[in-house]
C-alpha cells in the first residue's frame, strides 16, 4: 500500500513537469565578440558565470571598433596619433608626448598636454591668443598687430618692444603694473589725468597741471611749477592766477580777465 502511494505521487510529479512549457537556456557568450574567447577573464555574475573583455584592446582591435577609440579601452602610440592626427585629441591617444614640429600643426593638438614645454615656432604662436599663451611661446617675438589686439599679453617677452602701444590702449591697463615703465603720447597723458603721477607722463605733467584748475591746485601738482611755461599759464585766467604759475607769472596783471 505504501509503495502504491509513493509510485503515484512520483507519476504525478513527473506528468506535472512534463505539462509545464521547456525553458531553453541561453549561453552566456556574446552573439558578436570583439576578442577571442580564451583571453576573456571569467568571473562570477548574478545570474551565473560571466566575463568581461580585457583592461586595454589591441590596436587593431580598436580601428575595427571606431567606436572604442575614445574610451580608456584603447591604447595608440604616438606615432600612430600622429599619422592620423584625428586621433590625437581621442583618449586612446592620451599621455603620449608629440614633438614641436607635430604640435605646430593644428591648435587643437598644441594645447594638449603631449605638447606642453614644446618650444612652439614663433609664426605658430601668433596664429592664436591661446597658443601664445601655452609654455612653448614664452620666448616668441610677436608683430605688432598681435600685441595691440591681445592686450593680455602686455606682460609677454614678445610684446615688450610694443608696451606703450599696448598700455595706452585703456587707462586702467595703464595704470596696472606690468604697465609701470611704458611711456605714453602727450594726448594719452592729458587725456587722462589720473596718470598724473604715472612715470610714462612725467614730461607732459605741466600740460596736465594746467588742464584744469582742480588739477592746477591739486597736490598732485604741487612740485610741478618749474615744468609749467609761461604760455601754459596765460593761456586760461584762473589757472594763470594760481600759485602754481606765481614763479611763470608773478604780475597777475598779465592774467586773462
Amino acid at each position: 500500500m505504501f509503495f502504491s502511494k509513493v509510485f503515484l505521487i512520483v507519476s504525478s510529479v513527473i506528468l506535472a513537469t512534463q505539462s509545464f512549457p521547456q525553458i531553453k537556456l541561453q549561453s552566456l557568450l556574446p552573439v558578436d565578440p570583439i576578442e577571442e574567447f580564451d583571453t576573456w577573464a571569467w568571473g562570477e555574475h548574478p545570474n551565473g558565470l560571466g566575463y568581461k573583455a580585457r583592461n586595454g584592446l589591441s590596436v587593431d582591435q580598436c580601428l575595427k571598433n571606431p567606436h572604442l577609440i575614445d574610451t580608456p579601452a584603447c591604447k595608440f602610440p604616438a606615432k600612430l596619433c600622429m599619422d592620423v592626427p584625428e586621433y590625437a585629441t581621442k583618449q586612446a591617444c592620451a599621455g603620449n608626448q608629440y614633438p614641436a614640429e607635430f604640435c605646430a600643426t593644428d591648435i587643437r593638438i598644441a594645447l594638449l598636454e603631449g605638447c606642453a614645454g614644446n618650444q612652439i615656432p614663433a609664426e605658430f604662436c601668433a596664429t592664436d591668443i591661446k597658443i601664445a599663451l601655452l609654455e612653448g611661446c614664452a620666448d616668441a617675438l610677436y608683430p605688432k598687430e598681435f600685441c595691440v589686439a591681445n592686450p593680455v599679453l602686455v606682460s609677454a617677452k614678445g610684446c615688450q618692444k610694443y608696451l606703450a602701444d599696448i598700455c595706452s590702449l585703456d587707462v586702467k591697463l595703464a595704470l596696472s603694473p606690468p604697465c609701470a615703465d611704458a611711456t605714453y603720447p602727450k594726448d594719452f597723458c592729458v587725456g587722462n589725468p589720473v596718470l598724473i603721477s604715472a612715470k610714462g607722463c612725467e614730461k607732459f605733467k605741466g600740460d596736465i597741471c594746467t588742464s584744469s584748475l582742480e588739477l592746477a591746485e591739486s597736490s598732485s601738482c604741487s612740485g610741478a611749477a618749474d615744468q609749467i611755461t609761461r604760455k601754459q599759464c596765460t593761456s586760461n585766467g584762473d589757472i594763470c592766477r594760481a600759485k602754481i604759475c606765481d614763479k611763470r607769472v608773478p604780475n597777475k596783471d598779465f592774467c586773462k580777465a
